[in-house]
């Protein structure tokens, strides 16, 4: 079993995520870090915590994330796309007041030192916590085995902009720290996760043989995300599972995805192209010439990622 240190948004592909998480037999969840993004954090972290509630696994901490981009500015939110409360249509039966107050980034660094170069981390949602993480306790971060990030765009358009995909847009500077910093990097931009659509068909299949709580949640959450996806893409053949192909390329054993490895930056601080993702693709550079040198998501084998999902969700 991989252990998957999780940081996420908790919206609805992020609770996707956290489900197949619990139902995958290669994967032992041993921590999330909720931070904001489609909701704002307070919101993150209680809808990761009733999640695995529902889930009967309160004995996996939820660490409490970032609040805001590193540059200062006030966080963008998406209720049109995950609803007011994060989750579509599923009201948690908890208030978030009760987590506003909490701060854990010493849990997470004990987790990685506990499991010494035994850890992925798999980020799903902006990258600031996961920055903030590493301009902490560098020597730490160091320790944990790799680093698989959902973002970017690479020469193909965004979604938060036309030039940008919405965790590296949410938080450009941290996205480039992150960049350039986390060794054993891997990136699954918005070029394979867009092609990575769960069709209502697949919705049905799933929703048939789950009989948890938990399970019953897929259904209606990834209903409301297709309706939000078809006002925002009309004619789109399902819902795109951005987060939840981050999470399966870290367990991947038949090689799902295609990569390639290249230098890469996040332009930030610019007036027309912030948060744009930036990978040298000159022929030279195959090589990186001798600096860090993430691996790049470029193409999805569709049928190896729904045979991925079914084994699991069913």
């Amino acid at each position: 079993m991989k252990k998957i240190i999780l940081f996420a948004d908790t919206g609805i592909d992020d609770a996707i995520t956290i489900i197949y998480a619990l139902q995958n037999p290669k994967i032992d969840l041993i921590g999330v870090v909720s931070g904001y993004g489609n909701v704002d954090r307070y919101k993150t972290f209680r809808n990761a915590s009733y999640l695995l509630q529902l889930g009967g696994r309160s004995d996996i901490p939820v660490i409490a994330g970032a609040m805001r981009p590193l540059n200062g500015d006030e966080p963008e939110f998406f209720p049109t796309i995950h609803g007011s409360e994060g989750l579509g249509p599923i009201r948690p039966p908890l208030s978030e007041s009760r987590f506003r107050f909490r701060t854990n980034f010493s849990k997470l660094f004990q987790l990685i030192k506990e499991n010494h170069d035994d850890v992925t981390i798999v980020n799903v949602g902006r990258c600031t916590s996961l920055a903030i993480a590493w301009i902490l306790a560098p020597d730490v971060m160091a320790l944990v085995k790799d680093y698989y990030v959902m973002g970017g765009a690479f020469q193909v358009p965004g979604n938060a902009t036309p030039m940008a995909e919405a965790n590296f847009y949410g938080d450009a500077v941290a996205a480039n720290f992150v960049m350039q910093h986390a060794p054993n990097l891997t990136v699954i931009p918005l070029n394979v996760t867009r092609e990575a659509l769960i069709t209502p068909a697949l919705v049905e299949i799933i929703n048939a043989s789950q009989t948890s709580q938990l399970g019953k949640l897929i259904k209606p959450m990834l209903d409301y995300y297709y309706e939000a996806y078809q006002s925002l893409e009309p004619g789109i053949k399902g819902s795109p599972a951005h987060d939840l192909l981050a999470l399966m390329a870290a367990v991947d054993d038949s090689n799902m995805l295609r990569y390639i490895r290249r230098t890469g930056s996040v332009e930030f601080e610019s007036r027309h192209a912030d948060g744009l993702s930036i990978a040298d693709l000159r022929p030279a550079s195959v090589n990186c010439f001798g600096s860090n040198c993430p691996r790049i998501a470029v193409e999805l084998n569709y049928k190896k990622f729904v045979s991925n999902l079914l084994t699991t969700l069913t």
